[in-house]
C-alpha cells in the first residue's frame, strides 16, 4: 500500500483541519488504485486509502500515517473519510466501556484462550443492553443486578 501511494497518483482526495482541546489537527485522505497483485489477494478490493495526521499536541508537533483498503468503487475520498473517524469513535467508546464499566484492563486471567473468550462475553453483554435500549452498561448491570430471571429475558429477545 506504501508503495502504490508512494508512485501512483491519488484518484481522490479529502483534508480538514480542526482546532480542538488545545490542538490543531490537519487530516489528509488519499485515495489510490488497488493494485492487480492486492486484488488477486483480495477479491473485490478496489481503494487503497493513506490518511496523514499532522498536527500540534500540547507543544508537540505530531504526524501518523495510517492505511486502509476499500471495496466501494464509487466511494468519495470524504465519505471513506467519515467513515474512518467513525470507526475510531465506535472503537474508543466500545474500549472505554469495556475497561471503566466492565474493568477489563484490571483483569489478570491470562491461560490459554480465557482472555479471548471473557473478552467475547463483555462484548455480548454489551450489545445485549444497547439492543435492549440502555445506553450504558452502568445503567444495566445497576437495572439487573440480583435479578436473574430479568436478565435471563435478554436471551430471548
Amino acid at each position: 500500500m506504501q508503495q502504490v501511494a508512494n508512485c501512483t497518483p491519488a484518484m481522490g482526495q479529502w483534508q480538514e483541519s480542526e482546532r480542538s482541546r488545545g490542538r490543531f489537527v490537519q487530516r489528509v485522505v488519499a485515495v489510490y488504485p488497488a493494485s492487480a497483485e492486492a486484488k488477486a489477494d483480495w477479491p473485490g478490493l478496489a481503494w487503497f486509502i493513506r490518511l496523514v495526521r499532522k498536527g500540534q499536541r500540547q507543544h508537540q508537533a505530531f504526524e501518523r500515517t495510517s492505511y486502509y483498503i476499500c471495496s466501494d468503487q464509487k466511494a468519495p475520498a470524504a465519505m471513506l473519510a467519515k467513515a474512518i473517524r467513525g470507526h475510531w469513535g465506535i472503537e474508543n467508546r466500545l474500549h472505554w466501556e469495556k475497561d471503566v464499566t466492565l474493568k477489563e484492563d484490571k483483569n489478570r486471567i491470562s491461560c490459554g484462550q480465557a482472555p479471548e473468550n471473557l473478552s467475547l462475553l463483555k462484548n455480548m453483554a454489551l450489545n445485549l443492553a444497547r439492543k435492549n435500549g440502555f445506553s450504558s452498561m452502568k445503567q444495566a448491570i445497576m437495572n439487573f443486578a440480583n435479578k436473574v430471571i430479568n436478565m435471563a429475558k435478554l436471551f430471548r429477545t
